[in-house]
């Protein structure tokens, strides 16, 4: 027996020195600067991401046949873990023996209610909502308030997951590269480090960065335009590319419109073997990433030529053996996936792998081949309850939930969890379609956030169905191609607008054409009249205006985004802008 096991391990290690080896040998063909170190860590966290995304999936497949016990407990747990603080002596936790109790007794809540507590914790108080303090705060998009985050873990579990299950399907796309954020982060006024929101925090970014070519020390990179300049340029030099990670389909757009404007800087650079001296960048940093370029001619004619026919389809031209672009692309991120289909990406798989905000985990797509996505409920990740959407504007004392086991197929809902991290029953706003079952689990197609609904008189028009309206009328201005948008309420704007009848102020870039016509613009106008009852009946009586149609200059949005990132510590930026001040960016980017 211990012959064999030993016979076992020899085997192990001759074979994955020969995979190294023949990597080592066909990176070294195709540009890329492997040492033996990078190769062993690629290897072994391959290994490790195939172990803990198989344990993962056999651990759902369990809970997912017993949700409403492992909900019980997951309950249980938080409260008992909170028991003794503040929160948790304040609602009696230590005196709740089940879920109905916690119910009952606790109200249900929206971001406004933490405000106070949220600011005790990131002035240093401790024991408020959640035992001592916590590991980080997190900027949620939302409200962007600071919220506690406790672990990484449940990111993690999805993740490992779900790249366990594209290794799986698409054995090639192994050999991967990331487009990450410009990690932006500071610390409290008591010292706990606080970062922007992201569905992959900073420490779990690090725990895989072995898994791609995109160097280490890319991360220490603070600024938007050079961390993507330099994910590019060593996607770029690896021809043997089988997957792009660039957490949402937004971001992956944007790294193809900044290849798009910037392409003959880059292939220059791989062509020279440097980072171009114009950026601006940490001596050290530049001195990390400069020693592991060398010049590269043969790869930068392949890449001219390339770019020299255009973009549509370039992810397959530049990387023929692409097969998976692994990106978010639910909810504010559709336009770009969207584009990524059928524009930039034709031909690759676009697989949206997580549903998740700052505050947690909420599902896993498990079905990658599917355009459509659709998630199945983590039940470990927070306790769930599901308000059903038509209710949602009563009298919130009066409202009743539902849930895991509860809820019906096809049945709106707003998401309502309770986490580790301090939240109890709060409304997250998100309004998913349950569209059938995992075992036991839901299985979750989001719909639109609540906070995104444009109203001015009570008309309510959601992000998805003014994101459909919008391609609508697209198809009435011919060779219009939608690169981004973004609605204000005419009340947000104030003395900006050029009526008093309140309106929806519409910023867009598009391609394709130089401007648009007042009567074209009128069409945007036309569309919302034939989708929507309401509005055209307000529109009818006079008491809304007309839709004010906007263009605004190239990269607009991206220079918003940045905008919003240095300004709040938001990383995602909403369709429906809140602020006078983001507003008020976006306009200063009128053309027409």
């Amino acid at each position: 027996m211990l012959l064999l096991l030993l016979v076992s391990i020899v085997l192990g290690l001759l074979g994955a020195a020969g995979i190294l080896f023949w990597k080592a040998v066909r990176d070294s063909s195709s540009g890329q600067k492997w040492c033996l170190g990078n190769l062993l860590g690629h290897y072994v966290a391959l290994r490790m991401v195939g172990w803990q995304g198989f344990r993962q999936r056999q651990r759902l497949e369990a809970d997912s046949k017993n949700i409403q016990l492992i909900q019980e407990g997951i309950i249980l747990q938080q409260l008992q873990r909170s028991q003794d603080t503040e929160y948790g002596q304040q609602f009696c936790f230590k005196g709740i023996t089940d879920s109905d109790t916690f119910r009952k007794r606790h109200p249900l809540t929206r971001s406004s209610y933490y405000s106070e507590y949220f600011q005790r914790i990131a002035n240093g108080e401790e024991n408020v909502l959640i035992p001592g303090r916590p590991t980080w705060l997190a900027v949620s998009s939302g409200t962007c308030a600071m919220v506690p985050v406790i672990t990484v873990d449940s990111f993690l579990q999805g993740t490992t997951l779900c790249l366990n299950t594209i290794f799986s399907m698409y054995p090639g796309s192994q050999e991967m590269a990331s487009l990450c954020f410009a990690f932006s982060q500071h610390q409290s006024d008591s010292g706990i480090p606080v970062l922007s929101s992201s569905l992959m925090p900073f420490a779990a970014a690090k725990y895989l960065r072995n898994l791609d070519s995109t160097p280490a020390a890319v991360l220490e990179i603070t600024s938007e335009p050079e961390v993507l300049y330099a994910c590019l340029i060593f996607a770029l030099r690896d021809k043997m590319l089988g997957m792009l990670e660039a957490g949402t389909a937004l971001r992956l757009s944007d790294a193809f419109a900044y290849l798009q404007n910037n392409w003959c800087m880059l292939a220059e650079d791989i062509e020279k073997g440097r980072l171009n001296p114009q950026l601006q960048l940490p001596d050290s940093t530049r001195r990390d990433l400069d020693a592991l370029l060398r010049p590269d001619p043969g790869r930068a004619w392949e890449l001219r030529a390339q770019f020299e026919k255009g973009f549509e389809g370039i992810a397959r031209r530049v990387w023929p053996d692409l097969q998976v672009v692994l990106a978010v692309d639910s909810a504010y991120d559709e336009l770009a996936g969207d584009s990524l289909r059928e524009f930039y990406c034709k031909g690759v798989l676009v697989y949206s792998a997580l549903y998740g905000t700052v505050e947690g985990l909420i599902g896993v797509n498990l079905w990658p081949e599917k355009q459509e996505q659709h998630y199945a409920l983590c039940p470990r990740s927070m306790f769930w309850e599901f308000l059903p959407a038509e209710l949602s504007e009563e009298d919130e004392q009066q409202l009743s939930t539902m849930c895991m086991q509860d809820v019906k197929e096809n049945g709106l809902y707003e998401l309502v969890i309770s986490n580790g991290a301090g939240l109890y029953r709060y409304r997250t706003g998100d309004v998913v379609r349950v569209t059938g079952f995992y075992n036991q689990c839901p299985v979750l197609q989001p719909v639109f956030r609540q906070s995104q609904t444009l109203s001015v008189r009570g008309e309510r028009i959601s992000e998805e169905q003014f994101y459909h309206i919008l391609q609508r009328a697209l198809q009435l201005w011919p060779g219009a191609r939608l690169i981004d948008y973004c609605c204000v309420e005419s009340s947000v704007q104030g003395p900006l607008c050029t009526s008093s009848d309140p309106h929806y102020e519409v910023f867009l870039e598009i391609r394709g054409v130089r401007n648009l016509s007042e009567d074209q613009r009128y069409k945007l106008d036309q569309c919302l009249q034939e989708a929507c009852p309401t509005y055209k009946s307000f529109r009818f009586k006079g008491s809304i205006g007309p839709v004010r149609v906007h263009l605004v200059q190239p990269q607009a949005f991206m220079q918003l985004r940045d905008y919003i990132r240095s300004s709040s510590g938001a990383s995602q930026m909403a369709r429906v802008l809140r602020r006078k001040e983001e507003a008020d960016f976006i306009q200063r980017k009128v053309i027409s």
